[in-house]
């Protein structure tokens, strides 16, 4: 996600950005524990080659995303975009497998099958957005850091949260519009009564 101007960028703050790290973590072991599901639930139903190979490339891209995500976890070098790349194609495989479940269980006319393929299209968006914020300039900053280092307000900045999300930005108060949004949550920046 690209930042939506010159007069507003995202500040990580030490303990903020920890949290958010340990929360991305968590969600990615998360989903790889539901990619795991979605591969035992496709063994149970169907034999053949072409199975195997389904069950092949998935247990490659479990093994691989195991490697990635304690490599991120261990805050390695590079390992936040490996990260972003991984929670980027498991979204994608939520939106796939949750598209053809919705569409197999409107025509067998099972809500279970209707629902559960809801529920993945709406991981898949979740862990979409998760990918932005890994590749946030600042959040990449941040992780890719080896000592403590605070954030340097540049000319004219200053300190102010997102109303939404309470990201802690750095803001130009007078070049903010209406149409400003937060690089975090896309949520508008400023409230249109403030502006009047």
């Amino acid at each position: 996600m690209s930042l939506r101007g010159q007069y507003f960028r995202w500040v990580v703050g030490n303990t903020r950005a920890n949290d958010l790290f340990r929360r991305l973590t968590t969600f990615g072991v998360l989903n790889l524990l539901i990619l795991i599901l979605i591969i035992a639930t496709v063994s149970t139903n169907g034999n053949g080659v072409f199975l195997g190979i389904i069950i092949g490339l998935g247990m490659l891209v479990v093994f691989y995303g195991t490697t990635v995500t304690i490599g991120f976890a261990k805050k390695r070098n590079r390992y936040d975009i490996r990260y972003a790349n991984l929670e980027q194609f498991l979204s994608t495989v939520f939106y796939i497998v949750g598209l053809i479940q919705t569409i197999v269980g409107f025509l067998a006319v099972e809500i279970f099958l209707i629902i559960q393929g809801i529920l993945l299209v709406l991981l898949g968006k979740s862990t979409r957005r998760r990918v932005s914020t890994i590749r946030n300039p600042q959040f990449m900053e941040w992780y890719n850091q080896r000592t403590e280092s605070e954030v340097v307000l540049r000319n004219e900045e200053v300190y102010a949260s997102c109303p939404n999300c309470e990201s802690l930005l750095a803001v130009i108060p007078s070049l903010l519009t209406a149409k400003d949004r937060c690089p975090n949550c896309d949520g508008l920046l400023v409230n249109s009564i403030e502006e009047e």
